[in-house]
């Protein structure tokens, strides 16, 4: 049996592995909550509470949702208080109506407001003129300085995971590219195009290439049928493969044994830390 600081160690990193996955969800999941506070709901609860305040189409709401009356005497100056002008006559005291509102406001009225408004704002999209006119306001954000770096990339990453059709991944082939000995991992989407196929006088299937560590962008090539080597893993592994950078191999393509011990220098000048002579790690 191992010593008791190597136990701890081993327990602490099985206990390490199965939380941190946990925290890092709902650390994100709390990240974009905050983000959409912060940024959405916010600015909407805001504008309504002045709409609601200020505004006289907006009194009426704020009496029979919040039951706050600004005909109430407690929210107004009468003659004869301190602070009142006779020359302006009653004085509604909108500060104590605004504190009033936020002790019996919902905050989560923002989030609602939001997501009508992203319907009705996709509904517009649908039209004829709405798309017309986005497109137009797009085309100008392409061309604007600074934005046009950051908005055609942003726009690709939420259309990878918000696209109504997705793209669709069949299987995960391997290629001997961009030389002989050097592989690349694709994804098949399909088949080649016909008048490629008779040119090129061969079966060609469609593969898309994705970069790394951000699969949605990438290039799609012909290969030739037989120059593809069909891998038995799913798209999915090979997706967290390549986020990964090579770190997450799926569980049976795993080498055992260390091959890093082939290159030359491999524990000096890449600083690769040795396995053991199983290929296992200290806590297995």
């Amino acid at each position: 049996m191992s010593d008791k600081p190597g136990n701890m160690k081993v327990f602490f990193k099985r206990g390490l592995r199965a939380l941190l996955p946990t925290v890092l969800t709902v650390a994100v999941f709390a990240i974009a909550i905050n983000f959409l506070y912060d940024t959405i709901a916010q600015p909407i609860n805001t504008g309504l509470k002045r709409f609601l305040v200020d505004t006289p189409i907006g009194n009426a709401p704020l009496q029979f949702f919040f039951d706050i009356d600004v005909e109430d005497d407690a929210y107004r100056l009468n003659e004869g208080e301190p602070g009142y002008d006779p020359k302006v006559g009653e004085v509604v005291l909108k500060d104590e109506i605004r504190a009033e509102l936020d002790e019996r406001f919902y905050n989560w009225i923002g989030f609602v407001i939001a997501i009508i408004l992203i319907f009705v704002f996709g509904f517009f999209l649908a039209t004829f003129l709405g798309s017309r006119i986005f497109a137009r306001v797009e085309g100008i954000l392409e061309r604007f300085p600074g934005v046009k770096v950051v908005y055609p990339y942003a726009k690709q990453l939420v259309e990878f995971f918000t696209t109504e059709k997705k793209m669709e991944f069949h299987s995960v082939v391997a290629l001997e590219w961009p030389r002989k000995g050097v592989w690349a991992l694709g994804f098949v989407t399909g088949n080649g195009f016909k008048d490629i196929d008779e040119r090129a006088d061969d079966i060609l299937i469609n593969v898309f290439f994705p970069s790394c560590p951000t699969p949605v962008t990438g290039y799609v090539m012909f290969i030739p049928a037989k120059d593809l080597l069909l891998l038995p893993i799913t798209v999915d592994e090979a997706i967290r493969f390549i986020i990964s950078g090579g770190v997450l191999v799926p569980p049976s393509e795993k080498v055992e044994g260390d091959k890093f011990e082939q290159i030359p220098g491999a524990g000096r000048a890449l600083h690769i830390p040795p396995l053991d002579k199983t290929g296992k790690d200290d806590d297995a």
